[in-house]
């Protein structure tokens, strides 16, 4: 938004088209702007020097200060978890709305979450439900300890559980099978030979087996679509992120399983982000 607005003021004759984008910026946020200091670094232990210095070396700028936005929140991050994405704030939205739904008929909401990185998603059903139980695993170690951080942040653990494992496998007798009411799923979904295209930033710095999906990028969506059925109760729902052009890959995944009903799609506004499906 900020280079939008920059960029037509620029177009005009205005004097300095930078404080009046910074105005404008300030007057939507209530003030937020203008009433930054320094005092976010200086608790990091970061000076502006250091911080620019580091920032042209290619390392996020999430992981100089170990922090990242999600869902209006700041999130603990570092390199052991994918930085978490404004695009999967589709997904999240996608789920608590289809949970607040489920309510009607359920005093307590169990959800899956796999893949859980930092735990941005957990933790923004966590927070706006309630009544939600969230079981969340991660292939990573790293990425599990990075979300125990945010659900300790948040004071949610008694309703947020992690464990370190291969999707499903760690839940194995939690007593979830044919129980949950969402599994929701923010996969790797980069086919191997994309991956040396990617940004240095990202392929350099962001651990690679939360982008890496194999020949086409759909090696979790195809043990999602699988495996789910035997965790989900009837009518619950899965949920999860793709890349932008993988629908019609992920369409014949769904077709060759017979159990699952009421197959959508939500877009971006530029491709196809989210597919969801319910248990038969």
């Amino acid at each position: 938004m900020f280079k939008e607005i920059y960029e037509e003021f620029r177009k005009t004759e205005c004097e300095d088209p930078f404080e009046e984008t910074v105005h404008l910026l300030d007057i939507m946020t209530g003030g937020s702007v203008r009433g930054c200091d320094l005092s976010f670094l200086d608790n990091k232990g970061l000076t502006v020097a250091e911080l620019v210095r580091i920032r042209n070396t290619g390392k996020p700028m999430e992981y100089i200060v170990g922090e990242a936005p999600f869902m209006g929140r700041s999130l603990v991050v570092d390199g052991g978890a994918l930085i978490p994405r404004q695009e999967t704030e589709l997904l999240a939205g996608i789920c608590i709305e289809s949970l607040k739904e489920m309510l009607d008929d359920n005093d307590e909401l169990d959800v899956i979450e796999l893949g859980t990185g930092s735990g941005n998603i957990a933790v923004s059903i966590a927070i706006a439900l309630e009544q939600a139980r969230v079981w969340a695993s991660d292939v990573s170690e790293e990425a599990v300890e990075i979300a125990r951080l945010n659900v300790e942040r948040f004071d949610i653990a008694d309703r947020v559980r992690l464990f370190s494992g291969d999707l499903f496998e760690p839940l194995a007798g939690e007593g979830l099978e044919n129980d949950a009411d969402l599994v929701v799923c923010n996969p790797p979904y980069i086919p191997t030979s994309s991956l040396e295209k990617l940004a240095s930033e990202i392929i350099d710095h962001e651990p690679v087996v939360a982008l890496d999906a194999g020949a086409y990028g759909i090696n979790i969506f195809r043990r999602l679509i699988a495996e789910s059925p035997g965790f989900l109760r009837q009518g619950g729902m899965l949920a999860f992120e793709i890349g932008a052009g993988q629908d019609k890959l992920v369409e014949r995944l769904f077709r060759k399983v017979g159990d699952w009903v009421d197959v959508n799609t939500r877009d971006d506004g530029e491709a196809v982000r989210v597919f969801t499906a319910r248990k038969v």
